[in-house]
């Protein structure tokens, strides 16, 4: 069963930089892929390749992060991002190469390119606190209050 779908943005708020970091979120592939699929997850999952033996899944959260780039940033963000979330333990990621723009579709139906390169990120995570050091690590190597995330799980939620 899908989940539920934000409520559409409100243009009428100035667009700064989180806020676009926020609508590359709703936008992001990542995000359409979550949100075609009931995101619990798993008491157990396999242990081994062969499939004989099992263990407790302790990743229980699962969110998107979204950070607005600079235009200087683009070409290293992916690897800045990837670096910064491989220095915590305990959390699966995937690291997106950057968009270009975001589309930002508002209330009425209107839509707005706004030209900001976006890089978003899918962590898997043990809890939300595991996910919001995610985060924290996301916004120090991408400093000005230009990260987002939210936590698209039913656990975490």
């Amino acid at each position: 069963m899908p989940t539920n779908h934000p409520p559409k943005p409100d243009l009428s708020q100035e667009l700064n930089d989180r806020r676009i970091a926020e609508f590359a979120l709703e936008e992001s592939r990542l995000s359409n892929v979550a949100y075609r699929f009931q995101l619990a997850p798993r008491d157990r999952v396999w242990k081994n390749w062969d499939r004989t033996e099992f263990e407790p899944n302790r990743y229980r959260v699962i969110g998107l992060a979204g950070v607005c780039l600079l235009r200087e940033e683009t070409g290293d963000a992916q690897k800045v991002a990837s670096r910064a979330l491989g220095d915590l333990d305990d959390l699966l990621y995937t690291v997106e190469r950057p968009a270009h723009a975001v589309i930002v579709r508002g209330a009425g139906g209107t839509s707005e390119i706004i030209n900001r390169p976006t890089l978003c990120a899918e962590i898997i995570a043990p809890d939300p606190p595991a996910f919001n050091r995610a985060l924290a690590a996301l916004d120090s190597a991408f400093p000005g209050g230009r990260v987002a995330g939210k936590i698209l799980s039913e656990e975490g939620s």
